[in-house]
This record gives structure tokens, C-alpha cells and sequence, in this order.
């Protein structure tokens, strides 16, 4: 009588690369879900879809009240606000995913328990929405530097380069925040706090270059991913230095996120939905 080989878990059975061609082929699911998503925020308010424009605008109007008027926190950085706006949209776009990311897991674990497909679409899927969702706030970084009289450079070509960089971070942040998430259930509150101190490590109120001397420091900063990303938005958009150092480090943390996070994420997958 022949024995029956042992039972493997699915996720056992699939190379990387087999895992990764089926997640393409169900590419569809990390689009038009997050789509759909983002056109059915705000539905039943007045404004409706205009509050994906209208919230950035109103954060950015805050800040620079407290920062920019009462706390004089430009320091010779011109425009202020341009200097702005441009901080406080990406870094709201990272957290945003990151905090998603920790959830998404146990919002989906009804799906994950009934269908059998490759999980990492669901930290993609929230990668997608929240970028969706930024596309408003980058019409609001654009007008702002226009009406602020920035006249565009042949830098603002590169610009595109910048948030495709910031793709590959948020993705990398979505799978581990995911990863972590599932097991850590207090991290979706955990993650507000940490992101608000990280808010203040990333130069996104006032230059690092005016307020802080100190060359070790300074390198510190550099290591910051988001400041990194932040760096080299201002750089291309209103023309502000940026180290060389800060453009390497940030490169490197983009190309290592996303992997990094795939692995994590990929070898506890089997644990979803337990």
C-alpha cells in the first residue's frame, strides 16, 4: 500500500519567483481595490472627493501659522512655505502607508482564511490607495510653489524620480509594518507616537542645515530615509542643497526596503490567518 507524501504548507511549494509572477497575474486585485476604496471616501460628506484636497491644504495652513508666523522657524528659508508643503505631504504619504500597513492583515483576515492567494498583495493594495490618495495633495505641493512665484527648472524633471523612490520605501514599510502588525496588534498604536517624534528627526518643519551644526549630527540625519526623501524633493522643487551623502543613503534605503521587506514578509506568510 502506498503511503500518501506529507502535507506542506502551500507557501512551501513556490520558488520567489513563482510567488512573484502569480502575484502580477493577480495585479488587478492591488489596483482597482484600492481605486474603488479611495472614490468611496468622503461619499457622504458635503465636499465629497474635494477633502483629498482641501485636508493637506488645511494641515499645511496649521503649520505654517504656528512655525512660520508665531515660531519663526524659517530661519532664511525661502519660500518657507513651499519649503513647507513639500515636507509635510511626503512625510504624511510614508506614515500613512506604514500605519495602513499594520493593519491590513487583521482587516483582511475573513479574505485570508477563505481564498488562497499570494498575501503580499495586501500590503501593495495599501501602498496603491495611499498613493492614490497623495496624487490631490501633489496638485496642492504644485500650486503652492506657483503661486509662491517658483519658476520651474529643468530639475523638476527629476521630481518623478524622487516619488518613484518613495514608492519603493513605502513598499518596503507596508510589508514589514504588515509582517509586524500581524503579530503585534498594539503596533497600529504604537506607530502615531513613533511617527510623531520621526516627524521631527525628518527636517520637515525647519533646515537641518540652519539648525543643527554639528557634523556627526548632520550625518545622523542622513540616515533618515524620509528626511533623505524629503531632501531631495526640496532640491529638485525649490532648489535647497542636499548632501551627497543624504542622496546615497537615501538610494540605498529605496533599493533595500522593498526587498528586505518581501523576505520578512514572505517567511511568516503561513502564519496569516491562523
Amino acid at each position: 500500500m502506498l503511503s500518501e507524501p506529507p502535507l506542506k504548507r502551500l507557501s512551501d511549494q513556490q520558488s520567489l519567483a513563482v510567488y512573484l509572477r502569480e502575484a502580477w497575474d493577480r495585479r488587478a486585485f492591488a489596483i482597482v481595490v484600492p481605486r474603488q476604496e479611495m472614490r468611496s471616501q468622503n461619499m457622504d460628506t458635503a465636499l465629497g472627493q474635494f477633502w483629498h484636497v482641501l485636508n493637506p491644504a488645511l494641515l499645511v495652513a496649521v503649520y505654517y501659522v504656528i512655525f512660520g508666523v508665531v515660531l519663526d522657524a524659517s530661519r532664511g528659508v525661502e519660500p518657507y512655505l513651499g519649503f513647507l508643503v513639500i515636507g509635510i505631504v511626503l512625510f504624511q504619504l510614508t506614515q500613512r502607508v506604514a500605519q495602513d500597513g499594520a493593519a491590513v492583515i487583521s482587516r483582511n483576515d475573513g479574505l485570508i482564511r477563505s481564498i488562497q492567494f499570494p498575501r503580499v498583495l495586501l500590503p501593495i493594495s495599501v501602498v496603491h490607495a495611499q498613493t492614490f490618495a497623495f496624487v490631490p495633495a501633489l496638485f496642492v505641493v504644485v500650486a503652492t510653489l506657483l503661486v509662491l512665484g517658483v519658476v520651474p527648472t529643468v530639475r523638476w524633471f527629476l521630481f518623478p524620480l524622487v516619488l518613484i523612490a518613495q514608492y519603493g520605501l513605502n513598499l518596503g514599510a507596508a510589508l514589514l509594518t504588515a509582517r509586524w502588525g500581524a503579530s503585534i496588534r498594539d503596533l497600529s498604536q504604537l506607530l502615531p507616537h513613533l511617527f510623531r517624534l520621526l516627524f521631527y528627526a525628518s527636517g520637515v518643519l525647519f533646515s537641518i542645515d540652519q539648525f543643527v551644526s554639528e557634523g556627526a549630527l548632520r550625518d545622523l540625519f542622513a540616515l533618515n530615509p524620509i528626511y533623505g526623501i524629503i531632501s531631495c524633493a526640496r532640491w529638485c522643487l525649490i532648489s535647497t542643497p542636499v548632501d551627497s551623502l543624504v542622496v546615497f543613503a537615501t538610494a540605498s534605503w529605496c533599493l533595500l526596503a522593498p526587498v528586505v521587506g518581501l523576505l520578512v514578509f514572505r517567511r511568516a506568510e503561513h502564519r496569516f490567518g491562523v
